[in-house]
């Protein structure tokens, strides 16, 4: 198993957590000397494709209304070079791109009309997949992870071959797309520093390079970054493209240096294609038929000037009649462009990708990386302690030295309810916060099918329990014996121990199928209290177990809560050896009898986890089917 060794290392002036490895171990990462030792591949066999794409319509309807998206777009990429899409905002070029990568299908409510071909080939007829690879715009990335980690749980989860071959495999991407310097260090989020957001687009880059596909498809992948950073990923674009690989990307609104690297071009208008040829002679045509664009200024502002139609829905009669002019414009006049020689192309064939891992090798993998992702996530280490240590001490200061006589029992119980009702509320947060952030991941490498979704759930559930573990026992360490609860013999603290990791786990549960449900971790922690709330009314105590409400009772028996709070008021009580001053005859004072709590620990234990496991059953299935309607 990995045991990193977290250290800090200045960069910047920026404190970045950063993992060291054991070099000689191949159950594990490479290391870091092993970069130098990658010679520099050659690509002179490598297959070529031409992408054409003709007469592409995307039809949406939504409310009986129709919506033409694209309007007759046909094209080309040619290998060996950098193909950009751009056009102003709603042009239609994202839905192109994807439409080409094959992540929008036709269905119910759109449809695609035309076809696209690779050397000739209907991509309908061949598993396209295993040519072309996709980077979307966000960077989808763990962020505890180093980008050495990342992509070598790509490699050896994507690709076959030997330890040293995804060790060089590995370095080579990480030499092509110069991340040598932050190769170790934590990538980072909002939140928590790391990379920069040029280096986190480099990584999710080679997260695609690793299957070494021979199409490249991105969309936007500068947005959001500097003009110089962004430069730098367009040079690295350009690269890749010499090396064989066809590249096309979606690009906003480049500056006049990147805009001058681009070797295609292709502007969309509201749907239309209205320029598609080499960049550097866009600005004849355009200056040919009657908009030429001034001299000092940067032909992209320019072009995203000319094409901006402030309501598509509405536009005026000027907007109109340019928009009518361009494509017109286009369609009329013959375009000078060199023609690549397709003609010595080979026919693709129907191939699929080869995936190394089975199933015992992907829960392996998977859960190393799930282990590494959780040990540095603040949320399930340090701030998991600091919540259950505040809450035990704020305990022990009020509710200590508890008298055991009947008196003290209401106390008594409602010390049990709190620690019940703690242990439910943290685990339930903190696993349905951090469901929604990793599960944009899980839906890209679904749809890219590289595991299957048992997997990935099964390992993610086991390595999140061990962070869960010890800051509970040292919660119910700090309370036990304060307060005190039930010391008749050790086995009474085991078993309260034993029922709250019982009802940790289903509350973690909980929090799955919390997390499975919503996209994001705000709604996710407002959805949180009405799933606890019910279960917290149904425990037993609020009111008692027969006094429900005809028609309700049931919320009962799939609450955790009310079979925890049995089970520690049981343990508890039995065997406490209360004192009484209020009647001669102890034995009539019994808490659980005022409760209405007849059932035995076992039935308890037995009861949650029947819970856990549906739980559980039922967070995987909301996950598989958003990992199905992902692949549509």
């Amino acid at each position: 198993m990995i045991t990193p060794e977290n250290f800090s290392k200045r960069d910047d002036d920026q404190e970045i957590e950063v993992i060291s490895l054991r070099a000689d171990d191949p159950s594990i990462l490479p290391s870091n000397d092993m970069v130098d030792q990658v010679p520099e591949a050659s690509h002179d066999n490598r297959t070529k494709v031409q992408l054409a794409w003709n007469n592409i319509s995307y039809v949406i309807e939504k409310d009986g209304e129709e919506t033409q998206i694209l309007k007759g777009i046909s094209g080309k990429a040619n290998p060996g070079e950098l193909l950009v899409l751009m056009g102003s905002s709603g042009a239609g070029k994202t839905t192109l791109l994807n439409i080409l990568a094959g992540r929008v299908k036709s269905n119910n409510n759109a449809k695609i009309i035309g076809k696209i071909t690779a050397n000739g080939t209907n991509i309908k007829d061949i598993d396209f997949g295993y040519y072309s690879a996709y980077v979307t715009q966000e960077d989808i990335l763990l962020p505890n992870l180093t980008p050495r980690e990342s992509l070598t749980f790509s490699s050896r989860l994507r690709m076959p071959g030997t330890y040293q071959e995804h060790v060089d495999r590995v370095n080579g991407i990480i030499q092509d797309l110069r991340l040598m310097k932050c190769a170790d260090n934590v990538i980072g989020s909002i939140t928590k520093k790391g990379l920069s957001g040029g280096e986190r687009k480099r990584v999710c880059i080679g997260m695609e390079l690793i299957t070494d596909p021979i199409v490249l498809l991105l969309d936007e992948p500068t947005s959001g970054l500097d003009s110089f950073t962004a430069e730098v990923v367009v040079d690295l674009l350009i690269e890749q493209a010499r090396k064989g690989r066809t590249v096309m990307s979606t690009i906003h609104q480049p500056s006049t240096s990147i805009f001058d690297k681009f070797d295609r071009l292709v502007l969309l208008a509201e749907g239309h294609l209205v320029y598609q040829g080499k960049a550097r002679d866009s600005t004849k045509y355009f200056a040919k038929i009657g908009y030429e664009c001034p001299k000092l200024m940067n032909p992209a502002d320019y072009y995203m000037r000319l094409l901006h139609v402030v309501d598509r829905k509405h536009p005026t009669e000027e907007e109109h009649d340019k928009i009518e002019n361009l494509v017109s414009s286009y369609n009329s006049i013959e375009m000078e462009d060199d023609t690549f020689d397709s003609t010595k192309l080979e026919p693709l064939k129907n191939k699929h990708l080869e995936i190394s891992a089975n199933f015992a090798e992907q829960f392996i993998l998977l859960f190393r990386r799930a282990w590494i992702n959780a040990r540095r996530d603040p949320l399930s280490g340090r701030l998991l302690f600091i919540e259950y240590i505040m809450v035990a001490v704020l305990v022990d200061l009020i509710c200590n030295n508890l008298a055991k006589n009947y008196d003290s029992s209401t106390t008594r119980t409602q010390l049990l309810f709190l620690s019940m009702s703690t242990v439910a509320f943290f685990s339930c947060q903190n696993a349905a916060m951090q469901f929604p952030s990793e599960t944009p991941l899980f839906l890209k490498e679904s749809k890219q099918r590289i595991y299957s979704t048992i997997s990935y759930y099964l390992s993610k559930s086991i390595a999140d329990l061990p962070m869960q573990f010890l800051p509970l026992l040292v919660y119910c360490l700090m309370i036990y014996w304060v307060i005190p609860f039930n010391d008749y013999d050790a086995s009474k603290f085991f078993i309260f121990y034993f029922v709250l990791v019982l009802l940790q786990i289903s509350s973690i549960g909980m929090g799955y199928i919390v997390g499975s449900l919503v996209k994001t971790e705000t709604v996710a922690l407002a959805i949180v209290p009405v799933f606890l709330q019910p279960m917290m009314l149904y425990s037993g105590l609020f009111p008692s177990v027969n006094h429900y409400p005809q028609g309700f009772s049931w919320i009962q028996y799939i609450s955790c809560m009310r079979w925890a709070v049995e089970a520690l008021c049981a343990n508890e009580y039995n065997d406490l050896g209360m004192d009484c001053q209020h009647c001669t005859d102890c034995r009539k004072c019994d808490p659980l009898r005022d409760l209405d709590f007849t059932n035995s620990i076992g039935v308890c234990v037995l009861y949650l986890c029947i819970l856990l496991f549906a739980y559980r059953v039922v967070a995987y299935l909301l996950l598989w089917r958003r990992a199905v309607n992902s692949r549509k």
